[in-house]
């Protein structure tokens, strides 16, 4: 509470006067006594010593310690302490200026020890008499002000009176302590995630946090579950990404599908996804890339233009708190967003049948097809054939393009797409596979979990199963792998009578006749009916009758 010295009603102008002067280095000391440039200080009151002649102590603490720096906008819990051995009572006065001399910040009075007039503190009546002996501290607020203040510098004087009714013998100290502004330390933390439906984190990877002209200010690296977290951030404007070496994955055929149907505007592929279906960075989307997705899926090219790995490139700006931003990454190619980085994947599609015991060095075709009807939109082939064999090559039913494919060994990749789709009944042959016997037995053929086949949509037909059907080989039988409805012929050469047969690749027989030889073995080309898959010969006399069989068109 503030005292009205008006209302002080004394006999005699001389006690009035003494009276005031006791007050006022008692309680709320007159403004303008700080010791500021431009003020004076309680030496004008207070006399009997030198100012700054005697030993007491002072300190000014921010939260708890000596500072050198404010942010701008936090509070601040300010303590002043003065230590003088044998001292009961003391006093101060506090301001708080910028660099031109105006109040900087907002100072709060918090207990009845002090008063605040005028952007001057000061102490009261209960808070003029040492917390201890010879020891007195005053605890209050300090909210900074806003950013580009700049320096700022605490001006103080403070009092240690001998109490003895009187201004003489008191101790005047001055002290000024000079802020300089600091920058706000915030933090952006989040999680970095794929653009898939289970947003699985993207582990040990740098999200990077990039200032003015792309310079990158601060990185971390993603924990197991994503997470990062960058510290010390300053206020400003930023951008957001990331970048990762994490292996590279999820293209396939049904990708190529979909970049190709957005190019028809079948589709609209928006956002991130957009940006990774451009694989050769041309800034255009067109069916060149959906080309390379299928090259790069069957192992015939081994990376993009456009690089890996695309990120969200996220503007952001600090200003008053720490951020939580999550960011999200997408391999290039991969715009179905199916990759499970880090992440096994759930295989859900089967390849039945397996490759026979090879009799000899005759090269073996084994046919894939279809077990029930379906529309077929792409196939993603990624699959092995027993050891001791070698894929030589594939031919394809399918229409449109000619799949891309790639051996390397007995492993196959192989990618197609169709945005019009093939529509095919049970039994029907997609591809036919070219082998080549090393020395290998009977095994199965394995299908990898890259492989996949979608409809014209690309959405996966999971329940529908492929299967490698290979027809018993009779004596003398041949194979003719063929497109349905395009002309194949057989030539035949045979010294004497013989059984010509066609069957299909389920081992059904299409059609059969019987041969008259001539001893001039001349040639006899016959038609196969649609559909042949194999054509077998045999004499109808026995004995080592020599007998030719070729496969083309004729």
């Amino acid at each position: 509470m503030r005292i009205s010295y008006k209302t002080l009603l004394l006999p005699s102008f001389l006690i009035l006067g003494g009276v005031y002067t006791a007050l006022t280095s008692s309680s709320n000391p007159p403004l303008g006594h700080t010791g500021s440039p431009g003020e004076s200080n309680c030496t004008s009151c207070h006399g009997g010593t030198a100012l700054n002649s005697g030993p007491a102590t002072r300190s000014l603490l921010l939260n708890g310690s000596v500072p050198t720096a404010y942010v701008p906008g936090q509070t601040y819990n300010v303590s002043l302490t003065v230590n003088r051995a044998t001292r009961v009572k003391f006093g101060f006065q506090l301001k708080v200026e910028d660099g031109n001399g105006s109040d900087a910040g907002t100072l709060i009075s918090t207990t009845n020890r002090t008063d605040l007039a005028s952007g001057y503190l000061s102490q009261t009546w209960n808070g003029n008499t040492a917390t201890t002996s010879g020891t007195i501290t005053w605890n209050f607020q300090w909210t900074a002000p806003a950013a580009g203040t700049g320096d700022v510098t605490f001006y103080y004087c403070s009092n240690a009176a001998n109490n003895n009714g009187g201004t003489s013998g008191d101790e005047i100290y001055t002290n000024s302590l000079t802020l300089t502004e600091q920058s706000p330390a915030f933090s952006v933390s989040g999680v970095l995630h794929y653009d898939n439906t289970a947003m699985t984190p993207i582990v040990n990877s740098q999200v990077r946090l990039l200032g003015p002209g792309g310079v990158q200010v601060a990185t971390a690296t993603t924990n197991a579950s994503g997470q990062y977290v960058l510290n010390n951030v300053a206020t400003g404007s930023y951008t957001l990404t990331a970048q990762s070496s994490r292996p590279w994955g999820g293209v396939s055929a049904s990708d190529a599908l979909q970049i190709s149907r957005h190019f028809s505007n079948l589709i609209n592929l928006t956002g991130l996804r957009l940006g990774a279906a451009d694989v050769n960075a041309t800034n255009s989307i067109n069916t060149g890339d959906a080309l390379l997705a299928t090259r790069r899926y069957s192992g015939n090219i081994t990376s993009f233009g456009a690089g890996d790995w695309r990120f969200e490139s996220i503007p952001l700006s600090i200003s008053s708190s720490s951020v939580t931003q999550n960011i999200r990454g997408i391999c290039y190619g991969d715009v179905n967003g199916s990759f499970l980085p880090s992440v096994q994947r759930t295989f859900s599609y089967a390849l039945e049948g397996e490759v026979p015991v090879a009799l000899g060095k005759e090269e073996v075709l084994v046919p894939l097809v279809l077990t029930e009807s379906a529309l077929l939109g792409s196939l993603s082939l990624d699959l092995m054939i027993p050891d001791g064999w070698q894929g030589v090559g594939v031919e394809s039913s399918l229409p449109g393009l000619l799949p891309d494919y790639r051996w390397v060994g007995n492993r196959l990749r192989l990618a197609w797409f169709d945005t019009q789709g093939w529509e095919g009944h049970e039994g029907a042959v997609l591809l036919t596979l070219h082998l080549r016997p090393q020395g290998g037995g009977s095994g199965p053929i394995v299908l990898l979990p890259e492989s996949e086949w979608t409809d014209p949509q690309g959405h996966p037909l999971e329940r529908l199963r492929l299967a490698a059907k290979i027809p018993a080989k009779a004596p003398d039988a041949f194979a003719l792998s063929r497109v349905a409805g395009v002309p194949n012929s057989v030539r035949i050469q045979v010294p004497t009578s013989a059984l010509l047969q066609f069957w299909d690749v389920s081992g059904r027989l299409l059609d059969s006749e019987i041969l008259e030889g001539n001893a001039g073995l001349e040639a006899t080309i016959r038609q196969a009916p649609v559909g042949t898959f194999m054509v077998s010969l045999h004499p109808t006399i026995l004995g080592p009758k020599p007998m030719t069989l070729k496969l083309g068109a004729f």
